[in-house]
């Protein structure tokens, strides 16, 4: 940006503010010079003096503006040059991609011609940059940049808008060929990998796309949906790529509503506990409760777990939740019969929190519940994030007599050594093999592998999602004899019998549940 190409400052505006700055100063030198010197000074004329002093004056004040205004400019600059391009790559940075966006959605409204924002990302840049360094990180962000430039239509515009991510905005008539085959061919050349100074690189992508006028024209709003394409892209597994539909916004404004609406709604008292109970197949003796959160909003009616739970883990609300799901299960299991337990579902993020183990015994100590009546059901997810530590926690809760029931068995890590490491006392089945044991001898055989493993491991198992008589007779057969699910009893609250000596007012429930 030159001097010149700013419409504020013309070269005749420059002009005459050097020009009144001129004359200003020189008539100012000469009052002042004849104010204080009168006539003449040291033989020099008066004459003389005024000229000399008008044309020192006149340079002074030439200097000056020229100074100012060069200095104006250069700041303008400046500030331009740093928040329209990206100091690494050199390509245009977020803000001026929103102002060529805006400019495309204009022109596209105009012509009716479509015009696409591509948006790509590089996966898991920040682990990358973390693992090989930040210096390295920037050398791949221009080895990526240049690759990017070349492989896209010389007039589309590129820029940089965040750490790893990527916009390309170029027109209908700039694709050659098709968009799917354009895209395809893109991700297969970015994934190339990278020669960078000290190693070889390699990378995988999400892209998203978003057409104009089609997905609107607001430049926000183009560049949110784009990112939610690119979201869904990633969902779908390495080097995928997704095109917006507005599915995907009316998921995303769900999402946003249950992050924003998760805190009032724990402050509120909006979440309670269901049980479905575990059953003894040989005795028919219901064993167990297990307890599932509800959310039940008073606008919006029951929000099942999957929408929220997630999100609650993401945003960290899942550790005041989950504390009071576990006060709460341990309280009411005092409402149930003496040879029940309660079994509580325990959230990766809230299992590797710094002091669970001493959460766990506060709880136990406020409510006075046995160690044999708590149950908790942790996911091998939960307990592979740092072996060592969930080691030492399970090993602790085992030493307080808490039983230790791994969800989920079968669909997490297919590495079993921690089986020999941790210290556990059940194995739960999930639902996804039970579904399918009576129609698919695979699953089948898994269930019994699951039950062996079980008995050489000396610990229990359980099957949950049991919903028919022949899924109940062939895991007994197998050798299962503990289930769970719709067949012998959907989640339902505890209900309060009048009367009940126990009660409180923060646990009004009994354990009556049929």
């Amino acid at each position: 940006m030159t001097a010149v190409s700013n419409p504020k400052r013309t070269p005749v505006f420059r002009l005459l503010t050097i020009a009144s700055s001129g004359i200003g100063s020189f008539v100012l030198g000469i009052w002042g010079l004849k104010h204080g010197l009168g006539d003449g000074f040291a033989g020099i004329s008066m004459d003389m003096m005024v000229a000399i002093m008008a044309a020192l004056c006149a340079l002074a004040a030439s200097v000056a503006a020229m100074s100012f205004f060069a200095g104006v400019d250069e700041s303008a600059d400046f500030v331009f040059n740093e928040t329209h391009f990206d100091k690494l790559t050199g390509l245009l940075a977020r803000p001026a991609m929103v102002g060529k966006i805006a400019e495309a959605a204009c022109a596209t409204s105009r012509t009716g011609e479509p015009v696409f924002l591509i948006d790509i990302d590089i996966d898991r840049f920040k682990q990358i940059n973390d693992a090989i360094g930040y210096t390295q990180g920037d050398e791949l962000i221009r080895a990526f940049t240049k690759r990017l430039q070349a492989c896209v239509p010389a007039r589309a515009l590129v820029g940089r808008i965040g750490a790893g991510e990527f916009a390309v905005l170029l027109a209908d008539h700039q694709i050659q060929g098709t968009m799917e085959s354009m895209v395809e061919r893109l991700i297969d050349e970015m994934m190339e990998p990278y020669e960078l100074s000290t190693h070889q690189q390699s990378v995988s992508l999400s892209v998203g796309i978003v057409a104009m006028p089609k997905d609107g024209v607001d430049p926000v709003l183009i560049l949110r949906r784009s990112n939610l394409a690119l979201q869904n892209a990633r969902a779908g597994g390495v080097g995928n790529w997704s095109v917006f539909d507005s599915e995907m916004g009316r998921v995303a404004d769900h999402r946003q509503w249950v992050e924003s609406e998760l805190h009032t709604a724990f402050e509120r008292g909006d979440f309670d506990l269901h049980y479905q109970p575990q059953l003894d197949l040989p005795t028919g003796r219901i064993i167990g409760y297990e307890a599932l959160i509800r959310w039940n909003h008073p606008e919006r009616g029951m929000i099942p777990p999957m929408e929220f739970i997630q999100i609650a883990e993401e945003t960290g609300m899942i550790n005041p939740i989950g504390e009071w799901v576990l006060r709460k299960a341990c309280s009411d299991a005092r409402h149930l019969p003496d040879d029940c337990f309660v079994a509580v579902n325990i959230s990766p993020v809230q299992f590797m929190t710094k002091d669970f183990v001493g959460i766990v015994r506060d709880t136990m100590r406020a409510t006075g519940i046995k160690p044999s009546r708590l149950e908790l059901e942790v996911t091998e997810t939960a307990m592979m994030q740092d072996r060592d530590r969930a080691a030492a926690i399970l090993k602790e809760l085992a030493e307080m007599g808490i039983s230790v029931a791994v969800d989920d068995f079968g669909t997490g890590y297919s590495n079993l050594s921690y089986l020999i490491d941790f210290s556990f006392g059940k194995l739960k089945i999930d639902r996804s093999f039970v579904s399918r044991i009576d129609t698919d001898s695979s699953s089948g055989a898994v269930v019994s592998t699951i039950v062996g493993l079980s008995r050489a491991l000396g610990v229990s198992i359980i099957a949950e999602g049991v919903e028919t008589e022949s899924q109940a007779t062939l895991l007994r057969a197998a050798g299962c004899e503990v289930v769970q699910g719709y067949l012998f009893g959907r989640p339902a609250p505890l209900k309060f019998r009048l009367g009940d000596e126990h009660a409180t007012d923060e646990v009004r429930r009994v354990a009556n549940l049929h």
